[in-house]
Order: C-alpha cells, then structure tokens, then sequence
C-alpha cells in the first residue's frame, strides 16, 4: 500500500511538472525585482547542444590556421632566391593572403589593407638594427593587470628585434606586477583617470599612464626587476632610466642610484610642461633609486635601453576605456612623442558588457570608443591602434551559466568603430572559441581562467598573448615577404590594374551593346 501511495506521489509531481513547463510564462514571473523562471517542456526533455571540443583543441585550431600553408617546393624557391620566380611568388602570396583574412585569428585591417602596419613594421627594422627605440602602449583593464599578457608580448617583441627593460611605471604602484618591484620612501597623492581605484584629479594632467602621482619636498623611490621564475629574461635588466615629470619648480633635482654611484639632473627654471630626464648607463642593472627634491607631478619612471622595442603595461581596473578623452591633449602628445611611441594597444569591453543590454546603451559605449580611439589618432597619427575586444564572460541566465547575452553584439560594434576610425581589431572572444568558450577556460588543466568566469589565470593569458603574437608576426612575415619581392609585387600589381581595365572595358562594351539593342 505504500509503494502505490509513492507511486501516486510520485506521478502526481511529474504532472505538476509537466504542467508547469507547459503553461508557465515563457519570460518568467516578476515579483519585485526578481525574476522567476521554469523551464518550458522542450527545454526539459532535451539537453541541447553540447560543444566537446575543448578549449585546448579550439585554441590549436585557431594556431593551426596561423600556419602559412604552402607546397614545399614553392617555400624553398621563395626562401632559396632573392627573388622567387612568379610561381612561386604567386603560390605564397595567395597562401599569406588567406591567412591574414580567412583565419579565426586575424587581425582585422581598416578597408581590409594590412598596409596600414608596414609604416611600424619598418620601425621594428629599425629597433633591431640598432638605429631606433620605439615604446608600444598597451592599456587595458584588470584583464592585464601584474604586467600579463603584456609581459609575453614585450618578451616576443624584444627576443626578436631588440631591447631590455620591463619599461614605463607609475611612481607609485599599489598593485604587484611579476616584473618589478618598487616602493616609495614616503606616501604621496596619487590621482589616476578612471576605474574601481580613480581618484579624480582637479584638472587633466594624468600623464601617459591615465595617472598621476604629485609631490612636494623629498621623495626616495626604489625600483628593481623582479627575479622570479615567472618573470620574462629580457625584463630582468636594463641600462637606460627616464623619469617623466610636469609642472616642475625652480631647481628639482633627481639623482639616480645605479651600482653604488650617484648622478645628478636638475631642472634649473620652472616648466609647466612634460620634461623627460634620462640616465644612460655603461652596463645594464637590475636596481636603481632615484632621490627627487622639489615640487613635481610624477607621471612615471621608464626602465629599458638604448635601442629596441619597450612594452608598457599600462592596466587600470574596472575601466571600460572611456578616460583618453580627459587626459589634457597637450601632455599626451607631448609624452607619446618624447617616448616615441609608434603602437597602442586598447584592450578594453569587458567592464562594460553587464551593463549594456539594449541597442541604445551599446550604441552609446560605440560612440564612446570611437571618441577614444580618434582623440588618440589626432594626438598621435604616426602610431598605429590595435583594438583588442573583450573574451568571453560568463553570468548566470535563466538558471544556466552562459555568455553575457549581448557580448557578440558589443564585439560586432567595437570591431565596427574601430576600424572606422582607422584602428585594427582583434578578436580575442573568437579566438578564445566564441560562446560559452570562458566555461572550458576555467575548467582546463592547468585552469586558464580563475572561477569568475571572466579574467584569464597567468598560463590563460600567456596563451591568449601566444596567438596575438602569432598573428602580428604573420602580418610581419607578409610584410617582409613583399620587400623581399618586390620586383614581382610591383608585376602582380600592373597585372591586376591590367584585368581590372579589362574589366571595366568589357563592361562598358556589353552596355554599350545593351543600349544599341534597346
């Protein structure tokens, strides 16, 4: 008797559930600011997609199709002469082609014109000649924090054409970074532009970094490359510091404390304006302090060398990207031209998807960006933007964890402005494996994201930073592909100016031909 009551219960539950995922509201039940929602019965009884590739598998695709594919024989004609034959030439130029527009990884180029690198690229030549030192900006928010992501592509970068030193750093910096360390002999005001840690400064006067730090008496800062296991080589040493200071008084002085002896710089009338202060050493170090006197606004100390490629790691937490505009004009263009910068990186997106859930919010943050991003061309139209969107994040909704519901519509429109505004795009959410993706970065061994379900753990961003590098080092090799060939570039280019007359003038006859019959 009581197996059939259960059974009853049993059954009669069932039914209850089935009626309810049949006859209950498909957008839920509101109650106040909660809302409750059921399954429908569809939901219920399938358990709909599933990807099982995992986020190893997806990331490999997306290198593999980095891969320049081509028969071997053409690569050895290529590589084997000063000039490839036309064969062989126009084998490898279709084969870099698909690979800098077809690939999941791409980098995407205003008008589809991956020229728009070559002028940087040239610049890189250059650095590992010897004969020039360019910095490269990368901005972002809590994504990039403790110098990751960052700390990869500077490493890449300086492996191949030159340079040491982990670069520009705020004078005072409360967050860890896993290539310096530093302190302060005192505690002074430190203002920076936007984000969770901004401290509204009663003007513009941020400097490079978004922020700012003012002092007015004697202050000792500490600063040495950290030499931890995790820490790239090339950032362990350096041999030539700058201090990057404004509105300075009559007679600052800094004095630099490098391998026990001390060198005096001091600025004998007042500026209002940027001053850079550099020190070049004989030999490289790992430590050096600087003693300031004086009243100045500090906007940051640079760690690097003589020639090469400097990186900065320049994050600002809970930022969506939105402060270029309120850092004064004349002090950015001024510093991105004393440091001679040639690249800036914007990765930003993240911060502001939970809260862009209609057409109107999106369109606005759009705009936004594309303020951002030609306020910073204006400034600086030598140097080339890269747009780096947001990963994948994940939230709950209704009752599952999945990607934020509009985040592929925030990505659609950053791609958009930025290349409207003469910036390159990546897609790091794409590469990552598009939605739901972040779910089997977390769960990957070792984890390549942490639990909330949207920052990369250090391995998760020196992977994501791997196949960045990968596809900017393709658009390089295609560069240099071209220089090597000129002479069949410039051939290929009259052969397709010749088609495409043809074109137009066959055209023109089947009209004409058009209009006599009529």
């Amino acid at each position: 008797m009581k197996a059939q009551h259960t059974l009853i219960f049993l059954c009669g539950v069932l039914l209850i559930l089935i009626g309810m995922c049949i006859f209950y509201p498909e957008d839920g039940i509101t109650i106040g600011e909660k809302t409750f929602r059921f399954p429908s019965l569809t939901e219920a009884m399938t358990k709909g997609y599933q990807d099982k590739e995992s986020a190893e598998e997806k990331l490999k695709r997306a290198e593999e199709e980095l891969r320049l594919k081509i028969e071997q024989d053409s690569l050895n004609r290529v590589y084997e002469a000063e000039l490839a034959d036309s064969i062989a030439y126009t084998d490898t130029l279709k084969s870099y082609q698909k690979l800098l527009f077809e690939t999941t990884a791409k980098i995407d180029y205003p008008n589809n014109d991956p020229s728009v690198l070559y002028s940087f690229f040239d610049c890189l030549d250059k650095c590992a000649q010897g004969k020039e030192s360019i910095h490269i900006l990368h901005y972002g928010d809590s994504q990039i924090e403790q110098d990751r992501i960052t700390a990869y592509i500077r490493e890449e970068l300086q492996n191949k054409f030159g340079g040491w030193g982990p670069g520009l750093v705020p004078a005072i910096q409360p967050i860890p970074s896993m290539s310096v360390a530093q302190s302060a002999s005192d505690s002074i005001p430190r203002y920076i532009a936007d984000g969770t840690l901004r401290q509204k400064l009663d003007g513009d006067h941020y400097g490079v970094l978004a922020q700012m730090a003012q002092m007015n008496g004697r202050l000792s800062l500490n600063l040495s490359s950290r030499n931890w296991k995790k820490t790239f080589p090339h950032a362990k040493k350096f041999s030539k510091i700058s201090l990057l200071v404004g509105n300075t008084d009559e007679g600052f002085s800094a004095t630099l404390v490098a391998n026990g002896k001390d060198s005096v710089q001091t600025i004998k009338k007042e500026v209002l304006g940027m001053t850079k202060l550099t020190w070049q050493l004989n030999s490289p170090v790992s430590s050096i302090s600087l003693k300031l006197s004086g009243k100045a606004e500090l906007y940051g100390v640079s760690m690097d060398s003589k020639s090469g490629v400097f990186v900065d790691n320049i994050p600002l937490r809970g930022s969506s990207g939105t402060f270029f505009t309120k850092i004064s004009s004349h002090l950015l263009s001024e510093s991105m031209s004393k440091m001679n910068v040639k690249l800036v990186l914007m990765e930003f997106g993240g911060n502001a998807t939970p809260y862009l859930r209609d057409s109107t919010s999106i369109s606005n943050f759009k705009n936004s960006i594309g303020r951002q991003i030609a306020y910073v061309k204006k400034l600086n139209p030598k140097a080339n933007i890269i747009f780096i969107g947001p990963a994948d994040m994940n939230t709950m909704v209704d009752g599952k964890l999945q990607s934020y519901p509009k985040l592929e519509t925030i990505i659609d429109s950053l791609r958009s402005v930025a290349l409207a505004n003469g910036a390159m795009f990546w897609n790091m959410y794409d590469v990552m494996g598009g939605k739901n993706s972040m779910q089997k970065w977390v769960s990957h061994s070792p984890a390549w994201a942490t639990t909330d379900y949207i920052h990369f753990t250090e391995k998760g961003a020196s992977r994501i930073a791997e196949v960045f590098m990968q596809s900017l080092n393709n658009s390089y090799d295609y560069y240099q592909f071209l220089k090597r060939n000129d002479k069949w570039s410039k051939i290929n280019s009259k052969t397709e100016n010749k088609s495409k007359t043809k074109t137009k003038k066959h055209s023109k006859k089947s009209t004409s031909q058009k209009a006599k019959t009529k």
